[in-house]
């Protein structure tokens, strides 16, 4: 009893497999464990109840039946089990026929030409094709032969898709088509709307996770990225393939501002500073590819900390002075706005390979690579304090210059 939900040729309902499944493992384990019993009858036993998960590909009275029986039954010696064991043989061999006579109930209740079972979160569901267009239902079929065959609709999603995937998991949406365009559909067990809010206006769609996140790549001529929920292009559409979309969450306070940044800004890329917060941000002039960083904490033009010069930026660390710029793969020092003013600048050129942050107590020393060799490197004013002939931040001397954190200190 491995599967927790009823086979696609099942009978059953699925809230029916789970309570009678539950019922079965009740028995199973009772009979199973009468060790007052002989070796032989609990070998039997085991071999007969095991049987029954048989009878949940079979009719479901012929199934409670032999439940009611077992359960009736005070004792059960090896010939009640071997003609419980053939009754199920017998029951199984006409099984075969109850599911495509239920589907056939089910197209002929829903007028549809097609229908494909499938499982979500152990409930059975089916698409069924009616008029080109699939639908989402969940169905049942009780079959009587003295008062007539009853069948069960409820619908999930209508027939309004030329294709239409499942949830398999945690995932927010599923990728729907719909006259040669492709959308996104969110669980219709928590939008009741689900269907109505799609917007078919993509080529392609692809679904990445990450660490539990969800993202939607969408192409339209090239690959960008949307917010799922809101359907707002956060990476417009600039890219070849969809392995080289940048994968960013943000939430709708983000996804206004950065509407807001790249109508003021002409950008075609913007990453938000999760550490400073504040609006702080960096965007990407389209043309030039360059980065900037700006604050942006209103309805005006966002201030610029970082004019769009560089290849990429760090983000300042916490209360920190300068953050690290790149061009042509070296690094270099902008120093912050927020404790500079107007006298934020670049202080440290691109010339350097890689670096390093130190505490010297109250005050943070930066060492620097250059041509294969480290040394010291005023931060604030460019200046370099030592040879660069030290072949890791480890080997080199400590640093007894002065460091000044403010330029009225010289």
């Amino acid at each position: 009893m491995a599967s927790t939900s009823p086979p696609l040729n099942s009978c059953l309902t699925p809230l029916q497999y789970s309570k009678y499944r539950s019922r079965f493992q009740s028995l199973h384990g009772r009979y199973l464990h009468k060790r007052d019993a002989n070796h032989e009858y609990i070998k039997v036993a085991s071999i007969a109840i095991r049987a029954l998960t048989f009878a949940f590909t079979g009719d479901f009275y012929k199934y409670w039946r032999v439940v009611s029986f077992i359960r009736k039954s005070s004792h059960m010696n090896r010939q009640v089990l071997v003609l419980i064991g053939v009754f199920l043989i017998v029951s199984i061999s006409h099984s075969g026929k109850a599911q495509p006579r239920a589907d056939k109930l089910i197209m002929k209740h829903l007028k549809g030409k097609k229908i494909e079972h499938f499982e979500y979160f152990g409930e059975d569901y089916v698409r069924v094709k009616i008029k080109k267009k699939w639908g989402v239902y969940q169905a049942d079929v009780y079959e009587d032969e003295e008062f007539g065959d009853e069948v069960y609709v409820d619908e999930i999603l209508p027939a309004v898709f030329d294709s239409i995937g499942w949830f398999t998991g945690m995932e927010p949406f599923t990728i729907v088509k719909n006259n040669g365009k492709y959308g996104l559909l969110l669980n219709p067990g928590e939008i009741y709307d689900a269907a109505e809010k799609v917007k078919y206006k993509y080529e392609k769609v692809q679904m990445r996770e990450r660490d539990g996140e969800y993202f939607a790549l969408v192409k339209n001529d090239k690959w960008g990225l949307i917010d799922w929920f809101e359907g707002a292009l956060i990476v417009d559409y600039i890219f070849d393939t969809p392995g080289e979309v940048p994968l960013i969450t943000m939430d709708s306070w983000e996804i206004e501002t950065m509407l807001h940044v790249k109508k003021r800004l002409n950008c075609d890329l913007v990453e938000f500073d999760y550490i400073n917060g504040d609006g702080a941000l960096i965007a990407r002039n389209p043309k030039t590819k360059k980065w900037g960083m700006y604050q942006a904490t209103g309805e005006g033009d966002p201030s610029q900390m970082i004019p769009m010069e560089y290849d990429s930026i760090r983000f300042f660390p916490w209360n920190a002075s300068f953050t690290a710029v790149y061009n042509d793969g070296k690094v270099g020092f902008y120093l912050s706005r927020w404790s500079y003013d107007e006298q934020a600048t670049l202080s440290v050129p691109c010339i350097y390979d890689d670096f390093r942050r130190f505490d010297d107590g109250r005050v943070k020393k930066l060492a620097c690579q250059r041509d294969g060799g480290w040394g010291w490197v005023d931060w604030l004013t460019g200046e370099e304090k030592s040879e660069f002939k030290y072949e890791n931040p480890e080997a080199l001397p400590h640093p007894s210059y002065k460091q000044n954190q403010w330029f009225n200190d010289y």
